[in-house]
């Protein structure tokens, strides 16, 4: 098994070294003074030779070649689900048989998508047997690297692959095949027979490419079974509603069943197909899904806290074809599929803390990376006044939500008391509670002018005047004191704050001069005054706050807890005293928006109550052949400025913008400064053009379902997710040298963007993983156009599908790597040997060392016969 095949030499040029060494020596034998025997000359100087022989052979690197054919053999058994019962018991008996009494040859390798080592070479195996994490796919390629990195490396290693030979992930096993054919390993397979048992399954769904919502279309089911099945049961699910459901009988093989006459519901819908039989072996295969996105009218959605208040606006715009739906602020979608039935989302009136940030976050999400278009209109609780300063929802929009410097806005003194008992220390996610008021502060600090004046208390059982009430001069070294305010002590004193701060207001050279005292709705203590801080004043917290309240000192009070907590009812009625606003929040994240939104409420600056004119400011679309010169005025209007790169497409008399939109991403944002409703717009709604203005507006913004030069298809390549586009322009000519970008979006994950480059003419391809996520929404346009939607939805794994043992694939491998198919003795002697070469260099030197001191010891004897 194994031989010797000669001597190579690494470093070959010290061998030169030898005749000069074999010189030296010959030279200083010639001079020398001692006088030896002829036998102990000849002796001594043939150890010498030796040993310089030995050190300059072990210079030039002397390595001895070997040939082995013992292989050592690694068992690779595929334990995915797609192997039946039988196979893995066969699979397993073939193991142990063919690896008896060769335990030091053998190894024993489980995969599926990944694989696992059972037993390593020369061990015996365990019990129980690992099992690999995932059995739902079959990895084969990725399987053979990693046994072939377990060789020995001196001796040959054959691969013992036991499977079907059905790869549902990875990478091609061919091209790992080959490789391992150029390092001499070879692949004997032994084929894993299918599963006998019965087995029906729902292969794939197909519908017409384009259908348009109300449309009836035919939906036809691919199953396929592995025995006749009698009586199966087909149900067929719209958005999780049962709406048709048949028995059929099924012959052995695939079958198409068509659920005829299904009417296309809302802009995307989601089917499913289940089939049900009286024997079945895998509940895994019996249901897929499919999503289809429906054409048809626009649909807008819009989110007002009084729906009846957007009826007008509504009633004008399905005058005009759209489609529109109206709902409160819980009913905006809480996802990008959700929101993806809907052209365009506007929000009437509905202030940020109706929101969650996860919903905002979600909103823009869609807008910049899937084409949404968004509008938000004026009124109390809308743009800055509405608290959506520094939110999602404000970055987005084309105005700026900062109160406007202007010499006619009044000067505003604003303090805000801060609890910071103990209770503030409990934990939200990475912060605390005190943290997110502390942040809270400092936003209302940020939403301040130069000329304002700001102040900040830290309250437990006494007053910390953290900033003492004034102007600002430095907004940042300000913030970062409100940032280290920590929590600690008893519950707030309601009482001593306010008697603290009512002087400081007081006093304060302001128009507006108001409070924000935030309270642990469970842990407002003193709520009347001591006998130590009375003084003849106020006896209760809300007679202090009517006292305030008269020298036009507000109050608001915004408080964590619940309704059912113990100083609920009191701090509500604290700030019915103060004449501000209450509010009630259990969630500590809100306070930041809730901080930003009292502020702007409470500086009256961002909302301007009076007749304003409509000026257009150029030709767009969304003003086109309307008379703008006999429009009635409206009546009110939010302030707001336009951020760098929006357009101002209408303005009031006072050059106050009224309509600016701008591009955000891949969507379209537009920002009415004023509103659509009875309030403002009064004298709109019976004016001839407020219908023929807002569907010029709503339809400049909207985003075309079809784009006529884009089509997009989605498909699954083992773990791969592979999107398509192909690029046509209306003549038929191909659109080549497109800078495409993707964006796909994981259920519950944030977006992510890819370019797609072009692989064939008019064709842009993009390939990621496949999301581990159930759904995705995708995405995929050219910079400056809207993009073109689709969703991507998980349906079972392809180990799932019934399919016969693939007997050629395993076949090829044992082909390509001069291995054998159901090999007789799997460890036979290797087609191709393993040569390796074995280092002599240490033993050269060793052995020189050994003659060393024997030479010096034999030089040193007297070699005269004893007399």
């Amino acid at each position: 098994m194994f031989g010797m095949d000669g001597i190579d030499w690494d470093r070959p040029g010290f061998l030169l070294l030898l005749p000069v060494a074999l010189l030296c020596i010959f030279l200083t034998s010639r001079h020398s003074l001692v006088t030896w025997s002829r036998r102990q000359w000849i002796v001594c100087q043939a150890l010498r030779i030796a040993v310089l022989t030995l050190i300059v052979c072990a210079l030039a690197g002397p390595r001895l070649l070997q040939s082995s054919t013992e292989t050592a053999v690694i068992f690779l058994r595929d334990v995915s689900d797609s192997i039946s019962p039988e196979a893995n018991t066969l699979a397993a008996e073939t193991i142990a048989k063919a690896s008896a009494g060769r335990d030091n040859q053998s190894a024993v390798i489980h995969f599926a998508r990944t694989p696992i080592v059972v037993r390593p070479f020369g061990q015996p195996p365990p019990d129980p047997l690992p099992v690999p994490p995932a059995q739902d796919a079959t990895d084969l390629a990725s399987a053979l690297e990693f046994a072939a990195a377990l060789f020995p490396s001196d001796q040959p290693g054959r691969i013992v692959l036991l499977s079907d030979g059905v790869v549902t992930a990875g990478r091609d096993p061919m091209e790992s095949a080959a490789s391992l054919a150029e390092r001499g390993v070879e692949i004997d397979t032994i084929l894993s027979p299918s599963s006998s048992q019965p087995e029906t399954a729902v292969v794939s769904l197909q519908a017409p490419s384009t259908i348009r919502e109300g449309e009836v279309f035919d939906l036809t089911a691919t199953l396929r079974t592995s025995e006749p099945a009698t009586g199966a049961t087909l149900r067929l699910y719209q958005n999780q509603i049962l709406i048709a459901e048949s028995q059929v009988d099924l012959p052995p093989g695939s079958s198409d069943v068509i659920f005829p006459r299904v009417q296309a519901l809302g802009r995307t819908a989601l089917y499913e197909v289940e089939v049900s039989t009286p024997v079945d072996t895998r509940p895994e295969n019996n249901r897929r899904h499919l999503v289809l996105a429906h054409g048809g009218a626009a649909k807008v959605l819009v989110i007002d806290q009084s729906p009846d208040q957007s009826e007008p606006l509504a009633r004008a715009l399905r005058e005009t074809g759209f489609e529109v739906e109206i709902r409160p602020a819980a009913g905006l979608p809480a996802d990008l599929e959700g929101l993806e039935g809907f052209h365009l989302v506007i929000f009437s009136e509905a202030s940020a803390d109706n929101f969650s940030p996860g919903g905002m976050k979600t909103l823009s999400q869609w807008v910049r990376d899937f084409g949404g278009a968004f509008l938000m209109l004026g009124g109390e609780d809308s743009f800055g006044a509405g608290g959506y300063f520094r939110t999602p929802i404000g970055t987005i929009l084309p105005v700026e939500l900062e109160r406007q410097e202007r010499e006619e806005t009044p000067v505003v003194a604003l303090l805000v008391i801060l609890d910071r008992s103990g209770s503030m220390a409990a934990p939200v996610g990475t912060e605390t509670k005190m943290d997110l008021a502390n942040e809270g502060a400092a936003l209302a600090l940020d939403v301040l002018q130069s000329k304002d004046q700001f102040g900040l208390f830290a309250v437990d059982t006494r007053v910390q005047d953290v900033i003492p009430l004034g102007r600002i001069n430095d907004k940042s070294a300000a913030s970062r004191r409100i940032a280290a305010i920590t929590s600690g002590g008893g519950g707030i004193y309601i009482y001593t704050s306010l008697a603290e701060a009512f002087p400081r207001l007081r006093e304060a050279q302001a128009k507006i001069k108001h409070i924000i005292l935030f309270s642990d709705a469970s842990d407002a203590e003193e709520k009347n005054a001591t006998g130590s801080t009375r003084s003849g004043g106020p006896a209760s917290s809300l007679d202090l706050a009517s006292a305030m309240l008269a020298h036009k000192i507000t109050l608001s009070v915004v408080a964590l807890g619940s309704a059912q907590d113990r100083d609920t009812t009191f701090l509500r009625q604290l700030a019915g005293q103060g004449g501000g606003r209450f509010y009630l929040t259990p969630d500590a994240t809100a306070l930041p928006r809730i901080f930003t939104l009292e502020t702007m409420r409470a500086m009256e600056s961002s909302l301007r109550e009076e007749p304003l004119a409509a000026i257009p400011q150029g030709t767009h679309p969304p003003l086109a052949g309307i008379a703008w010169k006999s429009a009635p005025p409206l009546l009110g209007a939010n302030i707001t400025k336009p951020k760098p790169g929006a357009e101002v497409l209408l303005a009031a008399g006072n050059g106050d913008p009224l309509l600016v939109t701008w591009r955000y991403g891949l969507g379209q944002v537009a920002a009415f400064a004023s509103d659509a409703k009875s309030r403002w717009a009064a004298e709109w709604l019976s004016w001839p053009g407020y219908a023929k203005f807002w569907a010029q507006t709503v339809r400049s913004l909207i985003r075309d379902d079809n784009p006529r030069d884009l089509d997009l298809t989605v498909r699954e390549e083992g773990d791969l997710l592979v999107i398509e586009a192909d690029a046509v322009d209306p003549s038929g000519n191909f659109r080549n040298g497109l800078e495409l970008t993707v964006s796909v979006a994981p259920q519950g994950a944030p977006p992510e963007t890819l370019p797609a480059r072009q692989v064939a003419p008019g064709r842009y391809r993009a390939t990621l993983p496949r999301p581990d996520a159930e759904s995705a929404m995708i995405a995929v346009g050219e910079a400056g156009a809207r993009p073109l939607s689709a969703t991507w939805t998980r349906n079972y794994p392809a180990e799932y599908q019934i399919s016969e043992a693939k007997a050629s694939l395993l076949s090829d491998l044992s082909e390509l790597t001069f291995g054998q198919t159901q090999p007789a003795d799997v460890f036979r002697p290797a087609h191709q040997p393993s040569r390796t070469r074995r280092d002599l260099s240490s033993f050269l030197l060793a052995l020189a060392l050994v003659f060393w001191p024997l030479d010096i010891w034999l030089r040193r004897r007297d070699w005269a016969p004893q007399t």
